[in-house]
């Protein structure tokens, strides 16, 4: 491999499943870097290497992967991160973007889609999703559940204020409506 090859750091906390994406860019010609945490995140970017890419779990276990993507582009300003997620909502999309990420694909994807979006900003049109007329209230509530979390910093009793209910009943909402 040559110093020409596109860097890609992979921050993914399954280690089955960035280990496959790894294998993946690999034989397409990528240079690749995992991470399992911010940690690791900070050991590979502090060893030298500069990505052009970046794949970011969006829970990276304990850490938050928006973290991931600040770090990155603190370090690496160029750098295009795509956030990947079984999670996912508008808030955390949205938050995602004014951080630096420059897509937000919810899991499972295929390798093809994954590098489309770290290349370009242009979506397949076979592959763009027609919104549903009608999205139910739960999922309205939950994104915006969503958002007031991100915005108290994951704080449950201040997004129960925020929101101006017990902070029981938000912790049963959170249950019920679980991704």
């Amino acid at each position: 491999m040559t110093d020409e090859s596109p860097r890609i750091l992979l921050a993914e906390d399954d280690a089955s499943f960035r280990e496959t994406l790894a294998l993946e860019f690999t034989e397409r010609g990528y240079t690749v870097r995992q991470a399992g945490s911010l940690e690791d995140v900070e050991t590979v970017l502090a060893g030298g290497f500069v990505p052009r890419f970046a794949v970011v779990d969006l829970r990276l276990g304990r850490d938050d992967g928006l973290h991931v993507v600040e770090r990155i582009v603190a370090s690496s300003p160029d750098a295009r991160s795509v956030i990947l997620t079984g999670y996912g909502s508008l808030a955390t999309a949205v938050t995602a973007m004014k951080l630096g990420a420059v897509n937000y694909l919810a899991k499972p994807v295929s390798i093809k889609r994954l590098e489309r979006a770290l290349w370009t900003d242009e979506p397949d049109p076979q592959e763009v999703a027609v919104p549903s007329p009608r999205e139910s209230l739960a999922r309205h509530e939950r994104e915006y559940i969503e958002y007031v979390l991100l915005q108290c910093e994951g704080n449950i009793s201040k997004a129960a204020r925020w929101l101006g209910i017990h902070r029981q009943s938000l912790q049963r909402k959170l249950r019920k409506y679980s991704p």
